[in-house]
């Protein structure tokens, strides 16, 4: 399996990348981690004329860092896999907590460890596999997309807006995604993640995560997203609905998995049918409303 014959381009600089995006338009590609565009172009899914690495470029805030800001953590897009899965390395005592424990569980999920090693959290929200968990944590706490072009001013994407359909974002071919932002959650908030994959490391079949804000016993306020049922990740509104005002409770767990499983239409595949994913949707979403911990895969 070969790749297509492309030109490659390594600039030294962000300005430089975001010149030859804008140069290049449709024909070209940025290259951060490879770990999902080379095999695509290995598999000629994908023939950009024009490669952009932009792994070679010295290291930039921007890009690389993670830091917190007035309740939003700031993660930069070529941060790789491996850093989030040890979060928060750098002592980022606001941002830990349930985020920080979503985080380092997500991660554990992505791939195998030469992916965590090599890929980035921008590189897989930009693919936007409906399946990803990174995107599924993006739509689900209403995350931001900062992304920035030569040729217009910095826009700030709002996630539901930033996923179109299956591998297909909102970024315009001169643009570059740099930054993701999350609100940071506090210690009221209680999060769970569950995901059916047929083998470890391999895309969920379908996959759930949960974050509920809890008062006096109480959920005040949820969030309830899926991977796997549509052509992006999902908000399951009739599951949050069934949560809000409701005591944490196995029954009240059940009748939010009853709910997702009524207001996901997904399509079957080889790895399910419509009517599988469909109740597997459920099952995924009651498991992590009732986690207590984010599970590590086998």
């Amino acid at each position: 399996m070969k790749p297509a014959q492309f030109s490659y381009i390594a600039p030294e600089t962000v300005e430089e990348v975001l010149a030859a995006l804008a140069e290049h338009g449709d024909e070209a590609k940025v290259l951060a981690g490879g770990q999902s565009l080379v095999p695509m172009m290995n598999f000629r899914l994908a023939r950009p004329s024009v490669i952009v690495d932009i792994g070679r470029l010295a290291a930039d805030e921007s890009l690389d860092g993670i830091s917190v800001d007035e309740g939003t953590l700031r993660i930069g897009a070529r941060v790789r896999h491996r850093q989030l899965e040890h979060f928060p390395a750098n002592g980022l005592g606001p941002a830990d907590g349930p985020l920080g424990s979503l985080l380092r569980g997500l991660a554990r999920w992505v791939g195998h460890l030469p992916i965590r090693v090599r890929g980035t959290f921008g590189g897989s929200i930009a693919h936007a596999d409906p399946a990803a968990e990174w995107c599924i944590m993006a739509q689900t706490l209403g995350a931001e997309m900062v992304v920035r072009s030569s040729t217009r001013p910095m826009r700030i994407v709002a996630a539901e807006d930033f996923f179109e359909t299956v591998f297909t974002t909102s970024l315009e071919p001169e643009e570059l995604l740099t930054e993701v932002r999350l609100p940071v959650l506090g210690p009221d908030w209680r999060v769970g993640f569950c995901e059916f994959a047929r083998r470890a490391g391999d895309f969920a079949v379908v996959a759930a995560l949960t974050a509920l804000r809890i008062e006096d016993g109480s959920i005040v306020e949820a969030r309830v997203g899926a991977g796997g049922v549509a052509g992006t990740p999902v908000r399951l509104r009739a599951a949050e609905a069934a949560l809000v005002g409701a005591i944490p409770t196995p029954a009240v767990f059940h009748e939010a998995g009853l709910a997702a499983t009524g207001e996901v239409d997904p399509s079957g595949d080889i790895h399910g049918s419509a009517g599988y994913r469909r109740d597997l949707t459920g099952v995924m979403v009651r498991r992590a409303l009732g986690a207590e911990s984010i599970p590590t895969p086998v």
